[in-house]
């Protein structure tokens, strides 16, 4: 023993507990003093514990010498230098993926210091992706979930700030201390994490404690081996609308600018789906500033959406200029009474207002034709417009964005060199509206002997062996007075605009005709070349008993071109070709996602960019509606 350090004598004393430990009291002999650490440490009731010095003999690590009420009793001082150490979280039997919004929990065994919770101790990262396994489920470098290759974000001197407290990333994050159970761990071993808004879908993440995280006494969390040690578990997130609607902006646009602040309506889609009316529910607009938010009610189906996917909300009140808002959840819930979010960041959408009010009357620039049957208004117009296009008591909803775009209706058939009156009505953001008429002549398309058939199905990059495996789906109207014969009509791999260009130089025009066949109204036909057979590759065989009309070769000049392109069905005419129907080459399928996916229309009599889209179920559908 050192001289200079201070003697006791020793009787026995009552066993005592050490203030706030947890494992055997240490140590029980030798002598009552220990080297000063300079260390800081909290008793069991959260106070810091000083250093005092008896003699020239430092009492260290925060430990309290006790005096006994016996002459010459001195007890061993006993500390709490174990730090604490998980027992349990939410993510122990976790299933294969969270919600976008977890509720995540850690269980201790002891309770945590308030002031050691806090972001730069506790995180949620996410990985980064680095590859894809979704067909070999193998990844050359980190782990495969979710059809992709991730690897850990969190770098080593991100650890090291985690165990010092000072990390900077991860996620937004709340916290909360709970009671540990009922097993005497008490109030605050229970730490509650929770994202404060919605992760990435479909995204791995990484929920790590550091060795900052302390109990009371002011010991670092730590192993089975009471060194100070992080803890982290990993979990995966299901996909978008998994905790509920994120609502996202349809109109105005994500990310226009200049908006009135006498906005009238505000269009925002929703997934889940929800159910309405909710007459009291509302929407909040929040502003990037910190402004008051914007008050959205009254919520409503967006024209022509399915119910409840998209809702058409009126603000309550003007919005203020020069500001840019985001949705931000609300009190509207979906059918599981789950509340609208703020949208996750990637999910984020915005508008920003301009100076102020808008009271001018929209004044687009207007152009109209026909294309076949359909009546197409072409509009340029410096601001976004909601449309209704009425032709004989038919309606057709729809919206342009600046500069401009195209909205369309089939007219019904009629005498070549009658007229087909049009109106079109048009809104802007702010509600300001106008109206705008116009009559067209008809052409030979319109002759009522024509058939009433669309193209509602192009497969043009087949899995299967090109050109046989490919297709062109064929349907007549159900609203067709009745069967309809298909025999003599031809198809060509030519834009409308380029048979009549063929026609009036006198030059044959290139086209497959087609074989007899009568339709039923709203029946399907497939026309394919001959050498296709049912489901040739992998692609849809279609449905028994389906009509098949079999070309004497390829379909169009050799086959479909893989990108697409434009395809018109017509008849011969005593004054040119009279176009039945036709695909513009609206989207681009060269691309291998696009293999084997075909292009599906909606029919109605117009050939428009609106009207077509990739199948959504990412194949093809011979003969049979999406």
């Amino acid at each position: 023993m050192d001289p200079s350090e201070p003697s006791f004598e020793r009787t026995a004393c009552p066993s005592r507990p050490a203030l706030g430990a947890r494992g055997p009291a240490r140590p029980e002999g030798g002598p009552a003093a220990f080297a000063d650490s300079g260390a800081r440490r909290r008793d069991v009731g959260g106070a810091r514990l000083g250093l005092a010095r008896v003699g020239l003999a430092r009492l260290g690590l925060g430990a309290l010498a006790i005096a006994g009420a016996s002459a010459g009793c001195v007890d061993a001082p006993r500390v709490d230098l174990d730090g604490p150490q998980v027992v349990a979280s939410a993510l122990d039997d976790a299933p294969v993926e969270v919600s976008v919004l977890p509720e995540l929990w850690v269980e201790l065994d002891e309770a945590l210091d308030p002031d050691s919770i806090h972001a730069g101790a506790v995180a949620v990262v996410p990985w980064e992706v680095v590859g894809d396994c979704s067909l070999s489920l193998l990844c050359e470098e980190g782990q495969c979930a979710r059809g992709r290759c991730w690897v850990e974000a969190l770098s080593s001197s991100d650890r090291r700030a985690l165990d010092a407290g000072t990390f900077a990333g991860g996620v937004a994050l709340s916290f909360a201390l709970g009671d540990g159970g009922s097993d005497g761990r008490g109030e605050g071993a229970r730490l509650s994490v929770r994202p404060l808004r919605p992760l990435a879908a479909h995204t791995r993440y990484s929920l790590v404690l550091g060795a900052a995280v302390r109990d009371r006494s002011g010991a670092a969390l730590g192993g089975p081996g009471g060194e100070p040690q992080a803890w982290a578990r990993d979990f995966v997130t299901a996909a978008a609308g998994s905790a509920g609607p994120e609502p996202q902006l349809v109109q105005p646009a994500p990310g226009q600018r200049g908006v009135p602040t006498n906005l009238a309506w505000v269009d925002l889609a929703v997934f889940p789906p929800v159910p309405l009316p909710q007459a009291e529910a509302e929407l909040i607009l929040e502003a990037e500033d910190g402004g008051p938010p914007a008050r959205l009610g009254e919520a409503s189906t967006c024209p022509g959406w399915v119910p409840g996917t998209c809702l058409r909300t009126r603000p309550l009140a003007p919005l203020r200029p020069q500001t840019r808002y985001r949705p931000a959840g609300g009190s509207l819930v979906d059918a599981a009474g789950r509340s609208a979010l703020t949208p996750a960041a990637e999910r984020e959408t915005w508008f920003e207002t301009g100076a102020g009010e808008d009271l001018e009357l929209p004044a687009p620039a207007l152009s109209s034709g026909l294309r076949g049957r359909c009546v197409v208004i072409a509009l340029d117009s410096a601001e976004p417009l909601e449309l209704e296009l009425a032709v004989e008591g038919a309606v057709r909803r729809g919206s342009v964005a600046a500069p401009g775009g195209l909205i369309g209706l089939a007219a019904a058939a009629r005498s070549e060199g009658e007229a087909v009156p049009w109106t079109l009505s048009v809104r802007d953001l702010a509600g300001n509206a106008a109206a705008f008429s116009g009559a067209l002549t008809a052409g030979a398309s319109f002759d009522p002997e024509l058939p009433a058939v669309d193209i509602t199905e192009v497969l043009a990059n087949p899995a299967g062996p090109e050109p046989d495996a490919e297709f062109v789906e064929l349907r007549l109207s159900p609203d067709a007075a009745g069967p309809a014969e298909l025999g003599g009509l031809v198809l060509s791999d030519l834009d409308p605009a380029s048979l009549a260009t063929l026609y009036a130089a006198g030059e044959t025009i290139p086209g497959d005709t087609l074989p007899a066949l009568s339709l039923a109204p709203g029946e399907l036909a497939l026309l394919v070349s001959s050498g296709w057979a049912p489901g040739l590759g992998e692609d849809p065989a279609p449905p028994a008993g389906a009509a098949i009309l079999v070309l004497d070769a390829s379909l169009a000049s050799g086959g479909l071109k893989n990108a697409g392109e434009a395809l018109s069905l017509w008849r011969p005419g005593p004054a040119g070709p009279q176009l039945v129907a036709s695909y513009g080459d609206w989207i681009d399928t060269g691309a291998s996602a696009h293999n084997g996916r075909s292009v599906v229309g909606e029919g109605g009599g117009c050939d428009l960019p609106d009207r077509w889209r990739a199948h959504p179920q990412g194949r093809s559908g011979p003969g049979l509606l999406p």
